[in-house]
């Protein structure tokens, strides 16, 4: 059980290995986070046309006051490029290196780089890495085109395993998109690989994803068995991350079962591994899953430190998905508390990364709490709010078109339909 903040919320240095651990004063540096100002563009709301059609609040899960996210993992494929000559294994190894310290495009060019002069077998892996820091950073569409090549180069080369990696990667970002039926065809395309192969670690990655899936999709006890399955394998062969990413999911089906003391002991667990074993995007997440919690128990001061604590993590390593979470759950809370205009600020910033990267989940939480606020603070104060967060006047009667378009859609859900 989690009793104090201050027992589990640290997070590592940046550039830190799992062998050098955590920084315990890393994570004090929050509260220097809320006055950092929103620079967003608006190129993204400019191209919208209308609420897209998964957004209809009847295909929504019941909880619509929070924003869940599962920790997907993604197959991080070598194959064969340590043992390739020093013109692509020295650049592989330097991105890599940059990864490591979350320099997402530092490690693409290096990737880059080293994709100039390696073979077509050493393709595969590459552009598995190039995918991956593609979608940290939040541009869904590229690293989709990256796996996309990466699979079927690897179905040219006969490289099976590197062929389960793009599959399962794909999937991944399926499932970014709401594309449940797409998702769950490309892993489990992937777990029929990694299955054959008898490659245990990938089988239980496999697992865990196609149980985000399902958890998605509102298929609970499908989800759980997924998740027990795959970390009963992860024990077994003492895979660390494997532990991570499963007590981290299995917790959250629990917690969206209504196990919330269940879910708090197991997200204990989840934190305490992942601080042993330096794993901060596990760390980053599972604090923001243990704000749901409590946000559920009515405890919004407690729910609201620990969001900021995992927005403030998302930042430091530059995950945009989770900041787009943490965002929208702060101002969720902030709406929930009774400070509107504190909110607006939030939800802005976490609806405009959620449509630049076109991911689905969260955008229609986000714009039910606006919808809240606009109701709170009046429209003339609303669209002040916005033009100051948005900087654009064209900016702010978007985000007011998207308002009115969904109150359209009423009635509106409840805990209940």
């Amino acid at each position: 059980m989690i009793d104090e903040r201050e027992k589990i919320a640290r997070m590592t240095r940046m550039g830190s290995t799992p062998e050098q651990g955590f920084d315990p004063a890393a994570l004090m540096l929050i509260v220097l986070i809320a006055g950092i100002g929103i620079g967003i563009g608006i190129v993204a709301l400019r191209r919208r046309p209308k609420v897209p059609r998964w957004m209809n609040p009847r295909r929504a899960r019941k909880k619509l006051d929070v924003i869940r996210r599962d920790l997907d993992r993604m197959f991080e494929y070598v194959g064969d490029l340590r043992e390739s000559g020093p013109s692509v294994s020295q650049h592989f190894e330097q991105g890599v290196a940059a990864m490591t310290r979350y320099h997402w495009n530092q490690a693409v060019d290096h990737f880059q780089e080293a994709r100039q002069q390696a073979t077509k077998a050493q393709l595969v892996p590459l552009l598995v890495h190039i995918g991956m820091c593609h979608y940290m950073q939040g541009s869904l569409d590229d690293a989709l085109k990256e796996f996309g090549e990466a699979s079927r180069q690897a179905d040219r080369e006969r490289d099976r395993l590197g062929a389960a990696a793009s599959l399962a990667n794909i999937g991944v970002i399926h499932h970014e998109y709401g594309e449940f039926g797409s998702a769950l065809t490309y892993l489990n395309e992937a777990l029929g690989i990694v299955r054959e192969l008898g490659n245990q670690p990938l089988v239980a990655l496999c697992l865990g994803n196609i149980g985000n899936v399902q958890h998605s999709n509102g298929r609970l006890a499908d989800a759980l068995k997924s998740h027990e399955d795959a970390l009963a394998i992860s024990r077994g062969i003492n895979d660390d991350l494997g532990i991570v990413s499963g007590l981290g999911n299995t917790a959250s089906v629990r917690h969206d079962s209504g196990e919330l003391e269940k879910a708090l002991e197991l997200y204990a667990e989840v934190i305490e591994k992942a601080r042993q074993i330096g794993d901060n995007v596990g760390y980053t997440i599972e604090l923001g899953s243990i704000g749901s919690v409590y946000y559920d128990k009515g405890d919004l001061d407690r729910a609201l430190r620990f969001h900021e604590d995992s927005l403030a993590g998302a930042r430091r390593v530059g995950f945009r998905l989770a900041m787009a979470t943490e965002l929208g759950n702060i101002g969720l809370i902030l709406d929930k508390r009774s400070a509107p205009s504190q909110a607006v600020p939030n939800l802005v910033e976490a609806l405009s990364i959620l449509l630049s990267i076109g991911a689905s989940g969260g955008q229609l939480q986000v714009l039910l709490g606006m919808s809240r606020c606009d109701d709170a603070l009046g429209r003339e104060r609303m669209q002040e709010l916005l033009k100051q967060a948005l900087a654009s006047d064209e900016g702010a009667a978007d985000m007011l078109d998207r308002i009115d378009q969904l109150r359209r859609r009423r009635p509106w859900p409840t805990a209940s339909n």
